[in-house]
C-alpha cells in the first residue's frame, strides 16, 4: 500500500514532498525545483498479504520536476512531472514495482483558481483519508484505486479554488489509457469510459477539518460478477489537533459496480517536544456484497532526525470474520506485518 506525507492534522509531519524542493533556478519570471525522497525499510508479515515477508525494499521511492512561470496580473503556468522509481523492489527479486510516471499534468492559475490537466491525484486521494498518518499499513477504510478513478486520473481535468481555510476540488476524468485490470475485480478487461468528482474542505483556526468527497464512473461494460457499469464512492472526514494531540477519523460508503463496501476509520496521535510521535489507526471495511468484514489495528512511532530524514517503525494486525477466496478472486486471509525504515525527503 503506497503512503505519502499526511500532514493536514500532524504537526511535526511536513505538508508536502514538493514543500522542500531544491530550488535549482530562479528568476523573477521562471523557478525550477526538483524535489522527492529517498525510501528504505526492511519489512516481514505472516501471509504475505499486507506485504513482502523478510525484506528490504526501496519501492515508493520518487523524484519530481516542477516549473513554475509567473505571468502579468498574477497568473502562472505551472508544469509537474513525478516518477515513482522502486529502486528496490518490495519482493527483493528485482521484476515487480518498476519505475512509472506517478503524476504529469501542466496547469494555469490565478485568483480565479486553478486549471489543470493531465495525470494527476483523484479529489478522493487528496482530500479524503487524513486519518490515516501511518507510514505503511494503514488507510484500508480509505479505499482507492485507479480502476474506480479515486486514487490517479490517467487522463484527468480538474479546478482547484483556496480561499480562507476553504478548498473546492471538481474534475472530469476521460477515462483510461490503459485497460489491465485482470484479476483486480472480475479478471475481465474493462476500462473506465468517464468520471466526475467533486470535493470540498474546511480548515480552521482551532485546530478542526472537515472534508467531504464523491465519485461516480462510467465504465465500458458491465462487470460479469456483479452486473453493474457504474462505480459511486463518497467519503466524510473530521480532524481535531490540540497542541501536540491530534484525532481524526472518516466514514466512506462504496458501489464498484454492484460491490457494496463500507469502511470506517479513526487515528490518534501525540507527538512529544523531542520530535518523537507515537500513533494508532483503526480500520474497518465491511464487504457486504461478499459477506465479510475486516478489523484492522495500525501502531507506530516516527522520530525526525532533521525538518526532512524520518525514521520509524510500524506494526499492523488485520482479520477477516471469514477466511476466504472472494468471488472476484480477492484472498481476504489474516496477516500482520511489521517494518523498520527511515526515507529523506528534499
Amino acid at each position: 500500500m503506497k503512503k505519502t506525507v499526511v500532514a493536514a492534522v500532524i504537526g511535526s509531519v511536513v505538508a508536502s514532498a514538493s514543500a522542500m524542493a531544491a530550488e535549482v533556478y530562479k528568476s523573477d519570471d521562471l523557478s525550477v525545483n526538483i524535489y522527492g525522497n529517498l525510501r528504505v525499510r526492511y519489512e516481514t508479515t505472516d501471509n504475505g498479504i499486507m506485504g513482502a515477508d523478510d525484506t528490504f525494499t526501496g519501492e515508493g521511492t520518487e523524484l519530481g520536476l516542477n516549473m513554475t512561470y509567473f505571468m502579468p496580473n498574477g497568473l502562472y503556468v505551472n508544469g509537474d512531472v513525478l516518477k515513482e522509481l522502486n529502486i528496490i523492489p518490495e519482493d527483493g527479486n528485482g521484476f515487480d514495482d518498476e519505475e512509472f510516471t506517478k503524476f504529469a499534468s501542466a496547469a494555469i492559475g490565478g485568483d480565479f483558481g486553478e486549471f489543470r490537466i493531465g495525470r494527476m491525484s483523484a479529489v478522493q486521494d487528496t482530500l479524503a483519508g487524513q486519518y490515516d498518518i501511518t507510514w505503511e499499513y494503514g488507510g484500508t477504510a480509505n479505499i482507492k484505486n485507479d480502476w474506480s478513478a479515486t486514487d490517479r486520473l490517467t487522463n484527468g481535468v480538474q479546478y482547484k479554488f483556496e480561499k480562507n481555510g476553504f478548498t473546492v476540488m471538481a474534475q472530469y476524468h476521460t477515462g483510461q489509457e490503459y485497460d489491465d485490470r485482470d484479476g483486480v475485480i472480475s479478471g475481465d478487461i474493462i476500462e473506465i469510459d468517464q468520471a466526475y468528482a467533486l470535493g470540498v474542505a474546511w480548515e480552521s483556526d482551532f485546530g478542526l477539518g472537515l472534508s467531504g468527497t464523491y465519485t461516480s464512473s462510467e465504465r465500458t461494460e458491465k462487470d460479469k460478477n456483479f452486473g453493474d457499469d457504474k462505480d459511486d464512492s463518497w467519503t466524510l472526514n473530521a480532524t481535531y489537533a490540540w497542541n501536540s494531540l491530534s484525532l481524526a477519523a472518516m466514514y466512506s460508503d462504496y458501489d464498484f459496480a454492484g460491490d457494496e463496501q463500507t469502511g470506517v476509520g479513526a487515528m490518534v496521535r501525540y507527538d512529544f517536544p523531542i520530535g518523537v510521535g507515537l500513533y494508532g489507526v483503526y480500520d474497518y471495511v465491511d464487504y457486504d456484497t461478499k459477506d465479510n468484514t475486516l478489523d484492522q489495528f495500525t501502531v507506530g512511532a516516527d522520530y525526525w532526525l532533521t525538518s526532512q530524514v524520518v525514521s520509524y517503525m510500524e506494526y499492523a494486525d488485520m482479520s477477516y470474520d471469514e477466511e476466504k477466496t472472494a468471488i472476484d478472486g480477492q484472498k481476504m486471509m489474516d496477516d500482520s506485518a511489521f517494518t523498520i525504515g527511515m526515507r529523506l525527503y528534499f
